[in-house]
């Protein structure tokens, strides 16, 4: 995977993070203070896109984290009896086939932006609510607004979810097959030069 695609990967993950971080910061601060015109200027977008990639790696990162513990292991055992098993089936990929090694990176892109999304959603529908009932819950629409925010984010954090699973259980079963492949063919390759 080269950086551009990393780089827009983790961007694509921070514009969630930033989501939540914002509602929060404005449930605590309020938006009074908030110099709009400066904040969308084209002059705030380097800064704003450093802030939303640093939040895209730190989500990443609790995501991956969160995962792991709750639902990876058991996804990865079901097609490696240990987790090295598909480490090195892995590398065997990246070293030796460099097709099968961009399609293995842009799987497993899809899989972090869907299990960034899967943990932001959940961040969003929990900072929405706090902004709401703190900030507007005079409003005649409080109600409206927190249960379509609500609904909408779980929904999102669940389609993310599912997605992501999917897309884990069919990396480990491609990279068990396809490192098999790898080293039937190297096998191949050594039968013949020793006849």
């Amino acid at each position: 995977m080269n950086t551009t695609n990393l780089f827009v990967e983790l961007v694509v993950i921070g514009v969630g993070a930033l989501a939540w971080v914002v509602l929060l910061v404005l449930t605590v601060f309020g938006w009074d203070w908030v110099p709009t015109e400066k904040v969308f200027s084209t002059t705030a977008l380097i800064p704003l896109l450093s802030l939303v990639y640093v939040l895209g790696i730190v989500s990443d990162r609790i995501a991956d984290s969160l995962f792991e513990h709750y639902w990876n292991k058991d996804l990865l055992k079901e097609r490696f009896t240990e987790i090295n098993d598909y480490h090195v089936a892995r590398r065997e990929i990246l070293s030796r086939s460099e097709r099968l090694s961009e399609l293995l990176e842009y799987g497993r892109s899809r899989l972090r932006i869907c299990r960034g999304w899967s943990l932001n959603s959940m961040l969003i529908s929990i900072a929405l609510n706090l902004f709401i009932w703190i900030k507007l819950r005079d409003s005649s629409l409080a109600v409206t607004l927190s249960a379509f925010g609500t609904i909408a984010c779980i929904i999102f954090a669940i389609a993310s979810w599912y997605t992501w699973r999917k897309l884990a259980a069919t990396e480990y079963r491609k990279v068990r097959e396809q490192a098999a492949f790898l080293l039937e063919a190297q096998a191949e390759q050594f039968a013949k030069r020793g006849a």
